[in-house]
């Protein structure tokens, strides 16, 4: 429909049942292009489908001469990291890459079920990594009530839109850590290694 075209781009618009569809797919498209000095425009026609046109601005630098390799870092630890993903295979994705950095993580399909873990556990729990968008209990909202408990507990966010657009629908978000999906394993891991020393990140 006409109406919608003007919102196919905004995080969370979607046209599916409740349930059905969490309308993040062009989002993250739309971030990825702008991310880039790009843009993006639809057609459509009822019938005839949409088509998409992706327009990318053209690369006009100088090819750098490689250079000598950086010494590789180290990005393994040994801290107790709670990973909240209602995603399963991202969810086993992101916790064998971390134990086979050496962290001990705890996993949790919601926030109803991360919550609990953090509530029935004794021992320190030095991050929280969650999904922004989830059933039931979304991950502000999980984060919001583990500081309640856990106030010193360092925080990642993952998601699949924009970052700019999260940090637009939280004013809260200035002080949390943001790793976008999809994310590879080293970048995964360098990203928690960064959060838990304390190293400023982008």
């Amino acid at each position: 429909m006409p109406a919608h075209l003007g919102r196919i781009f905004e995080p969370f618009f979607t046209t599916k049942p409740v349930g059905q569809g969490r309308g993040l797919g062009l989002s993250t498209v739309y971030g990825i292009v702008k991310q880039t000095g790009g843009f993006i425009t639809v057609d459509s026609e009822v019938g005839r489908g949409a088509t998409f046109s992706i327009y990318l601005p053209r690369f006009r630098g100088e090819v750098e001469a490689k250079s000598e390799a950086p010494p590789a870092r180290d990005i393994t630890g040994q801290e107790t990291i709670l990973l909240v993903e209602d995603e399963e295979a991202v969810r086993s994705f992101a916790a064998r890459a971390l134990k086979q950095r050496g962290y001990r993580v705890l996993e949790a399909s919601g926030g109803e079920q991360a919550l609990a873990i953090v509530k029935g556990s004794a021992g320190d729990i030095h991050l929280l990594i969650t999904d922004v968008v989830m059933p039931s209990m979304d991950g502000p909202t999980l984060v919001r009530a583990v500081k309640r408990l856990r106030p010193e507990i360092q925080v990642i966010f993952m998601s699949g839109y924009a970052e700019e657009a999260f940090r637009r629908n939280d004013e809260k978000a200035e002080d949390l850590h943001f790793l976008p999906k999809p994310f590879g394993l080293k970048q995964l891991a360098a990203k928690v290694k960064d959060v838990l020393s304390g190293t400023p990140t982008s």
